[in-house]
């Protein structure tokens, strides 16, 4: 996929499919109920401006995703230039969505601490989000059918102590997620 699935887990164990029931209500005041799912095939998210169509919120920045978002993240493709833009929306997570935000972390380093390079970075995002899986999701990462993902701070970001936050998800490579993943044992 694009840049937010870049940093991920790659096992999967065991699939399961409409699993686990969520319970959310509606306007009206009467109970719904909203099953976490798989939706297998993932819809194409590459065109240009005239022929993709974008679901949700426009943000600039994948720092502004939030706990419990969910989002889709699109590539638009300039026809006349070639340039390549990598948009994320987020959406409604009752709608069908690539990826669900379930944990933020800030890392302990102090301001005084230099960046500690991709890799580390990256292995302790990785520990820490597997870490906070189960309690999210319900059941164990080996036997969920869905992968992790994180967003870890880029090294600009860190050195100006904008941003030490990292971010993880869960999601399910060409394929995508309906309703929220807490709780669902998926």
């Amino acid at each position: 996929m694009n840049s937010l699935f870049k940093q991920s887990l790659c096992v999967i164990a065991f699939s399961s499919l409409f699993v686990g029931a969520l319970s959310c209500s509606s306007d009206s005041g009467q109970e719904s109920s909203t099953e976490a799912s798989i939706l297998p095939g993932a819809l194409s998210r590459i065109g240009d401006a005239d022929t993709l169509t974008l679901e949700g919120e426009i943000v600039n920045f994948q720092y502004e995703l939030r706990l419990e978002d969910c989002f889709n993240e699109y590539r638009l493709i300039d026809e006349e230039t070639g340039d390549i833009s990598d948009l994320t929306t987020i959406v409604d997570c009752r709608r069908p969505h690539d990826a669900e935000i379930y944990k933020e972390v800030v890392h302990p380093a102090t301001a005084e601490e230099p960046y500690p390079g991709k890799t580390e970075l990256e292995r302790w995002s990785a520990i820490k989000c597997y870490e906070a899986f189960k309690d999210f999701v319900g059941t164990d990462y080996e036997l969920s059918a869905l992968e992790i993902g994180y967003i870890p701070p880029v090294q600009e970001d860190w050195e100006i102590g904008l941003y030490r936050i990292i971010t993880c998800y869960v999601y399910v490579p060409e394929s995508q997620l309906s309703g929220s993943m807490q709780g669902s044992k998926i």
